[in-house]
């Protein structure tokens, strides 16, 4: 039976440890239920509480890079006004990342001037402010919209779902603002790396 076995917090891999001291880490709260945790014969890093039936009866195999160690997929200039919205359209449905201040509130302002020239030319075409331009628009705009809002709460260490407070009115509409406001968590979290600034 293997008793050695590793685990990722904060970003950074420790181990071997054996069984009796993982089980201490377990009870001593620094080893929760999300923690990723790798043991030889398991294929991949996994939740501790995902990890007991993996574990079992599989060939010895070399343990990855957690998650949390994974570089930034960010393109280089993403911080940038023009870069932001390259990097919006690169990582379409990107929900796993982090996303930058910058990089959000840049994707926002493109946001905002491309829906406004949608408008003016539905408006030149006599569609009114719901013509066929500004439908396709926002239909292109929408899922990149909410990958980069999904990663810039990602970015402070919060969950993605965070974003369904816009439907509280102006009570969850602040707290959102508030949120994409917030600094960069410098450590890395479960989604990462912090990305490059």
């Amino acid at each position: 039976m293997r008793t050695e076995w590793y685990y990722a917090v904060e970003g950074t891999s420790h181990g071997p440890v054996n069984q009796a001291e993982f089980e201490r880490l377990v009870s001593a709260g620094t080893i929760r239920s999300d923690t990723l945790v790798w043991q030889e014969g398991m294929e991949d890093w996994l939740p501790y509480n995902r990890a007991g039936a993996a574990s079992e009866g599989a060939a010895p195999m070399q343990p990855r890079m957690p998650v949390s160690e994974a570089h930034d997929p960010a393109r280089e200039d993403a911080n940038t006004f023009v870069g932001a919205l390259k990097d919006g359209f690169a990582r379409y449905v990107d929900f796993k990342t982090r996303s930058t201040r910058s990089q959000f509130w840049w994707w926002t302002l493109w946001s905002i001037i491309i829906s406004m020239v949608s408008t003016a030319v539905d408006f030149s075409i006599g569609a009114g402010d719901s013509g066929p331009v500004g439908l396709l628009t926002s239909l292109a705009m929408f899922i990149p919209s909410i990958a980069v809002a999904c990663r810039r709460l990602h970015d402070i260490g919060r969950t993605g779902w965070w974003q369904l407070l816009m439907f509280i009115p102006l009570i969850g509409w602040i707290v959102l603002i508030v949120f994409y406001c917030t600094r960069t968590q410098e450590e890395a979290n479960q989604w990462g790396m912090p990305p490059r600034r």
